[in-house]
């Protein structure tokens, strides 16, 4: 497993935030989503490759971009 940062600045709602910490967790191969200590950051479990990770976060929103931490 790894763990990634996942940027939502481009989420500016609560709503928006809501719906891509769903998303994520609707995935199959996540395994927690985790607030950090930024408010536009994300930390994702992800128990795939790192292609797949990449994949899932263009999905999610106009400018996602993970990186590996």
């Amino acid at each position: 497993m790894s763990i990634y940062e996942l940027d939502i600045s481009w989420a500016t709602t609560t709503n928006e935030r809501r719906l891509v910490r769903w998303a994520l967790l609707a995935a199959v191969d996540v395994a927690g989503v985790f607030l950090t200590a930024r408010d536009d950051v994300l930390a994702v479990l992800w128990r795939a490759d790192p292609r797949g990770f990449e994949s899932l976060a263009q999905t999610l929103g106009p400018v996602s971009q993970a990186a590996e931490r």
